[in-house]
């Protein structure tokens, strides 16, 4: 992540962590605890470190066993079952049907970055506080550019029939 996205406060907060190792393992064991408590239950998630369920309407995209981050892989079976796994659903399939119902569509179009394997399995709450990793997108610009309202468009008619 860029220095734009960081604020005073992300700096100093790593700054600490990075120089009092055993407070940064304290501070990271209990925040991966709590994260564990509610987000493994609640959304399935996989503990990659930079979760972006606020942009794959709170559906887990690791799940994929591709592990994709940026939408489905093309190899999705009809009626939307996975590739790999084809008594699976797809969950790049679950999370457009509930992007459109939340209406949070325009986020997939948003490119993520690529998964930073650093991360894995620590405290994405804490990477985010450390300003390693991108905060969550809590509220959604209606149509961002003509292919937003493209999508939405076609999302609204599919819903709508």
């Amino acid at each position: 992540m860029d220095d734009r996205g960081v604020s005073g406060f992300n700096r100093w907060l790593d700054g600490l962590l990075t120089a009092r190792p055993f407070l940064a393992r304290r501070v990271s064991s209990t925040a991966l605890v709590l994260e564990n408590v509610l987000k493994v239950p609640v959304f399935r998630c996989q503990r990659c470190g930079e979760c972006i369920l606020s942009r794959t309407a709170f559906v887990c995209s690791q799940r994929c066993p591709k592990r994709l981050r940026n939408g489905a892989c093309g190899g999705t079976r009809p009626g939307g079952y996975c590739e790999v796994y084809p008594e699976r659903r797809c969950i790049w399939h679950a999370i457009y049907h509930r992007s459109m119902v939340l209406r949070r569509v325009p986020l997939l179009l948003r490119i993520a970055p690529p998964h930073r394997w650093d991360v894995e399995r620590t405290s994405a709450w804490l990477n985010v506080f450390r300003g390693r990793i991108e905060a969550p997108h809590w509220r959604v610009a209606p149509y961002v550019d003509d292919r937003d309202r493209e999508v939405a468009g076609r999302a609204e008619k599919e819903r709508d029939p």
